[in-house]
């Protein structure tokens, strides 16, 4: 290790103030943020460290502390955690000496080294004959388990189990959840986003609950993920699995559509280890979600794009009449942009002024917003979207607020992030359905949603491309929702980016031949 790096790491979680005296800096874990945030009464909503003062200029002595603030800052984090309702932040996690987890993780490394091991007979010795380096390890790793079990022994425990599922994880012939999980979840984070590992995180704990449950345990687990990491897969019969659906629906309450998303990632998780050799096919998941989306489009109307009336109502009400709130203004601009972009929510909710493009004219005289790998939803939705002269005047005066110097500063600052994914747009879903209540009723739940205003958009561009909007074509529909089009040519052969000038005919078109005259002379007039 060289000079520099010794000292980094003497330095590391140091940092010094503009008092020069040195501070220590405590990381909150990403997906706890918002429970720290919480914890402390944060006005933004999250907090992602703790920072104390050690009280002094001298670095070792500013190192000679460090482990023990923090030490102390971790114990205060843990206490405000708790008071709030929250776990400590890293759960109720305890150490490998424990049994159980000792043993999932000494009979994992066992497996891979048996794996990784030759089984080529060799030449062997004359007192035992040919045998292969496999062979050996196994023995050797017998001769191990005969010294612990005499230690339960001594201990006064039975030490069969212990042996028998030690060896069974060994030797391949029993998986514990906790080999799929880790091997998954690695690969998933390396190309899914925030949001999707949340809710692939909210499944593992429902299923590790359900799991619990099932089991009769006499109080459900602490940690459920860590309760499921212990399980051992081929324990789990194919009926139980088969439960899950109906124990989310009618335990946990859930929504058919909710349960299906809630099974989804199971699938995607049993699918990956069989590909990988880890698990044995069939997949058990195939087919689970059928049965759910028949029940959910039975319980509600299709959702749709709003019509010409209830788009004039919505645009022409104030958002602040008759109630105090800070969504008014928010609610206000979203809608307008929503109809004309057709971004989603909360691509529009995480819009920063780094992300508001072409205002130099460069490419033309349309400003746009630009939907980055961190907003997007799939790899179809990072893409350029103009904005329409009737909608720019709400980008101005947004900008106008803020410090068009900061790229990182968000437009729309009322927008908090929040929810399993930090998103910027989770509250603003539990306001907006306020105001359209409000406004056409509460007849209008399940029939639109603040999507509808997307769906508008694409219905606006499929009218205005049959009345002669040449650029309103169906790959460039595609390329401005984000979506994957359906054409082999288009999606595999056709360019990412069709170009700035074809975008900004097509959104003017869309305007011209698309956009219906009342709900045209609303925007006009706001």
């Amino acid at each position: 290790m060289t000079k520099k790096a010794l000292e980094d790491d003497d330095m590391h979680g140091l940092r010094r103030t503009g008092g020069q005296a040195y501070s220590v800096r405590l990381s909150i874990p990403r997906d706890r943020w918002a429970d720290a945030g919480k914890a402390f009464g944060t006005k933004t909503g999250i907090k992602q460290e703790v920072v104390r003062s050690l009280g002094t200029r001298e670095k070792q002595e500013a190192i000679r502390r460090r482990d023990k603030a923090l030490a102390a800052m971790r114990e205060d984090l843990d206490a405000k955690l708790v008071a709030a309702g929250f776990l400590p932040i890293h759960g109720y996690w305890k150490p490998d000496w424990m049994a159980e987890d000792r043993l999932l993780s000494e009979a994992l490394e066992a497996r891979r080294e048996i794996a990784a091991t030759s089984d080529r007979t060799d030449g062997g010795d004359k007192q035992m004959g040919p045998t292969d380096p496999k062979r050996r390890l196994i023995e050797g790793m017998d001769y191990f388990l005969e010294d612990r079990a005499e230690r339960l022994e001594k201990a006064g425990k039975d030490p069969s189990g212990y042996v028998r599922q030690f060896r069974e994880i060994a030797l391949g012939e029993r998986t514990p959840f906790a080999l799929v999980l880790d091997r998954w979840m690695k690969d998933r984070e390396s190309y899914a986003s925030h949001s999707v590992i949340s809710l692939d995180r909210a499944t593992l704990n429902h299923f590790g609950r359900y799991l619990a449950d099932v089991q009769d345990a006499p109080k459900p687990p602490e940690d459920p993920i860590a309760f499921l990491r212990v399980q051992v897969i081929e324990d789990v019969p194919d009926m139980v699995l088969g439960g899950f659906a109906e124990w989310l629906m009618n335990k946990q309450g859930l929504s058919p559509k909710t349960a299906g998303n809630r099974i989804t990632p199971l699938k995607v998780m049993w699918t990956y280890a069989i590909q990988k050799h880890i698990l044995k096919g069939p997949n058990p998941w195939t087919g689970a979600t059928a049965g759910l989306k028949r029940k959910a489009g039975k319980k509600g109307a299709e959702v749709r794009p709003f019509n010409d009336e209830e788009l004039v109502r919505l645009l022409q009400s104030d958002p602040d009449e008759g109630r105090k709130w800070a969504w008014g203004a928010a609610i206000r601009d979203m809608m307008r942009l929503a109809l004309l972009t057709g971004a989603r929510q909360n691509e529009l909710a995480t819009l920063t002024v780094g992300r508001i493009i072409n205002r130099d004219g460069a490419e033309g005289p349309l400003w746009g917003i630009q939907v980055t790998d961190d907003e997007a939803k799939t790899k179809n939705s990072i893409r350029r979207i103009p904005i329409h002269p009737l909608i720019q005047t709400v980008i101005a005066r947004r900008l106008k607020a803020l410090d068009e110097d900061d790229k990182d500063a968000p437009l729309f600052p009322e927008c908090k992030p929040g929810g399993p994914g930090m998103k910027r747009g989770y509250y603003f879903a539990k306001r907006f359905p306020d105001f359209r209540r409000r406004v056409l009723g509460h007849d209008s739940d399940h029939v639109v949603d603040f999507h509808s205003f997307r769906r508008c958009f694409i219905t606006f561009f499929e009218q205005a491309h049959a009345n002669g909007a040449q650029a309103c074509t169906a790959i460039v529909r595609d390329r401005l929702v984000g979506h994957e089009s359906k054409s082999l040519a288009g999606n595999t052969y056709a360019a990412k980016d069709l170009g700035w000038e074809l975008y900004c005919r097509a959104i003017v078109g869309m305007v011209e031949k698309g956009l219906p005259s009342t709900v045209l002379k609303v925007l006009e007039l706001s």
